[in-house]
């Protein structure tokens, strides 16, 4: 007879038992479906947590000032006591003849009966019928022919007004005005340096949680009701922890105040210009010259057929030929005048004049360096529920299914999953006990005696 028929005959020897008593031993509500004989016990199933780290503020950042004073110096300053005098002389343009190169005839691609520039031109009617043809007349290279007629473009004479001589203008000088003023200047500067006021600190308190409220299924040992472990679980509350920290802040940053000795200044006579010396300018107006140049004012006019055309007949040729031919550009030369130098204007000036004085300079303002101080922190652990814990009935084998054999065997099993070390001798103590609970909780099972969910995983049911 196997484990599984003995469990099976043991649930019925237990039915009438556990019928009687189920009420009045236990709260049943939330017990599984159940056939007669079947022990459970109440499972507890843990809440999970974890533990972090985290890192809380115990000095906040701030900084210290450190003045660096103003450094002083004496020295020597020219101050002017006058601007000088100034007049300004004109001189006039000067111009150079000069020849300018003019296009009379522009570079240009004919198409004409013979690969002669002087033979007569093709024309554009003739040109757009050989297009209609198929002829490539836009991509052909000057010295290709093809079969044409002939008639010769015209031309006419334009006369053109271009420039033979630049506008300029001429300049006329208007001499500068002065006057004598008392001046106020300074022969110290106003200074200042910067004195430090600390920062204030203070001591403050921060109250911060450990580890949330909580509630957890605490277990209960009972009085034996047919199983070989029966445990009733209590839904105890756990209170938040907290621990108080605490940390140095800035109650007033550090600043600096800044103290200042007025300026110093003397009075002395001064010659001011009142109106720069100027020029007048006079415009020069431009003169032009007349030229004739040539222009095309009509292509000439052509019928025709492309010579090496094979898919026409050599009857249907007219006989004359017509070729690309490039002609050059034709330029005449111009003369006329520009301006060489344009008119200008020089100015005479008389030296400024200066007294020497002694000054207290600034070499080096005054100034502040500030110093960072870095906030410092303290690293507390934090106990964080993961998931709620909870109870639950499962199914264990009843007490009196607890044989030296079935015991046995369950030994054996575990021995060889790796998790007893013991003998096999059918006893159920603690080392078998200690055995069936490492291999459920790495198996993933319910801690709770010998349940049937570990008969199962050991291959005992």
């Amino acid at each position: 007879m196997t484990i599984k028929d003995t469990l099976r005959l043991s649930l019925v020897a237990a039915a009438v038992m556990s019928v009687a008593n189920a009420q009045s031993a236990i709260d049943g509500d939330d017990l599984p479906p159940a056939k007669p004989g079947q022990c459970f016990t109440k499972a507890f199933f843990p809440a999970k947590y974890t533990t972090t780290t985290e890192r809380v503020l115990a000095s906040e950042a701030s900084e210290k000032v450190e003045v660096i004073p103003a450094k002083y110096g004496w020295g020597t300053e020219k101050i002017k006591v006058s601007d000088g005098t100034e007049r300004v002389i004109a001189a006039p343009a000067q111009y150079k003849t000069v020849y300018e190169k003019v296009l009379k005839s522009p570079a240009q691609t004919i198409w004409r009966t013979r690969l002669d520039n002087k033979s007569p031109e093709a024309s554009k009617a003739l040109l757009n019928a050989a297009r209609e043809d198929g002829m490539p007349l836009d991509a052909t290279r000057p010295g290709t022919c093809y079969n044409e007629h002939y008639i010769p473009a015209k031309y006419q004479e334009i006369t053109e007004r271009v420039l033979a001589s630049e506008a300029s203008e001429k300049v006329q000088a208007v001499p500068a005005q002065y006057k004598t003023v008392t001046k106020r200047i300074l022969v110290a500067p106003e200074t200042s340096k910067l004195v430090e006021v600390p920062a204030e600190y203070k001591m403050v308190k921060e109250k911060v949680q450990t580890a949330p409220a909580r509630t957890e299924w605490k277990k209960t040992k009972c009085g034996d009701r047919g199983c070989n472990q029966a445990e009733v679980v209590c839904l105890v509350e756990i209170p938040a922890t907290y621990k108080i920290v605490e940390k140095k802040v800035v109650a007033k940053p550090v600043a600096t105040r800044k103290v200042t000795t007025p300026a110093q200044y003397k009075t002395v006579e001064v010659q001011e210009l009142v109106q720069p010396a100027s020029s007048r300018s006079i415009p020069v107006p431009a003169t032009y010259k007349t030229v004739t140049h040539t222009n095309k004012v009509a292509d000439g006019k052509y019928t025709w057929r492309p010579m090496n055309d094979q898919t026409l007949p050599a009857s249907s040729k007219t006989g004359n030929q017509i070729c690309l031919t490039e002609t050059p550009a034709v330029y005449g030369k111009v003369s006329k005048q520009v301006v060489a130098k344009p008119a200008a204007t020089q100015t005479v000036k008389t030296p400024a004049q200066y007294k020497t004085v002694q000054i207290k300079k600034v070499i080096q303002e005054a100034s502040e360096r500030r110093i960072a101080i870095p906030e410092t922190y303290k690293t507390i652990e934090k106990k964080q529920k993961v998931s709620e814990g909870y109870a639950k009935w499962i199914p264990i084998v009843c007490k009196q299914n607890m044989t030296q054999t079935t015991i046995g065997r369950v030994q054996e099993a575990l021995k060889d999953a790796g998790y007893y070390n013991g003998p096999i001798d059918g006893i159920w103590g603690a080392s078998s006990k200690a055995a069936t609970r490492a291999y459920q909780k790495a198996k993933g099972l319910p801690v709770a005696g010998l349940s049937v969910a570990t008969m199962e995983s050991l291959g005992l049911y």
